[in-house]
């Protein structure tokens, strides 16, 4: 099975006021971090969501979706080469491999998807029509409601992992 890793940074960080991509961690870039996580999983490609030169970035084709728009641009260009797409948001610091090494051995078993619980992300989807369409009818609707990341888990029926209770703040984003 090929899965890409996919680093969701392609957003426009109104909240942080600065490129959250950018922020250092340990005198190393967020995206770095994030990045250099998925390679140490050893998934088959590693992209990044958003436009940054210097990683094998993917641009949205829908500016201003927010994660929707980002899922959707991965999902168009890799849906023809692999099985899968690991999402990792850029904003995700503490999330470490125990966690994404969990979510792989829960993939095989839930080859749907897979999430933690309460969190959205970090995901493991599977490249299929049904996540494709989906995207694109989302990405169409007037209603903002129905681009929701929980409205894709619920409607595509991802299977929800649980964890370690001790680990939750791995969890925190850098909002």
């Amino acid at each position: 099975m090929k899965i890409a890793g996919i680093v969701l940074a392609g957003g426009l960080s109104s909240r942080m006021g600065q490129d959250k991509a950018k922020l250092k961690l340990d005198a190393q870039s967020l995206l770095n971090r994030a990045v250099l996580l998925l390679e140490d999983i050893n998934l088959d490609q590693v992209f990044v969501s958003g436009n940054y030169p210097n990683y094998n970035s993917i641009v949205d084709i829908h500016l201003e979706f927010g994660p929707i728009g980002g899922l959707h641009a991965c999902v168009d260009k890799l849906i023809e080469n692999y099985d899968a797409i690991f999402i990792l948001p850029v904003d995700m610091p503490l999330i470490s491999k125990p966690q994404c090494d969990l979510l792989l051995a829960e993939f095989k078993q839930h080859p749907e998807g897979v999430f933690f619980g309460s969190v959205t992300f970090p995901m493991l989807l599977p490249l299929n029509l049904s996540l494709k369409k989906y995207l694109e009818e989302v990405l169409v609707s007037t209603e903002k409601k129905q681009r929701s990341l929980y409205r894709l888990l619920k409607s595509l029926k991802i299977h929800s992992v649980n964890y370690n209770s001790q680990q939750q703040f791995r969890f925190q984003n850098s909002n």
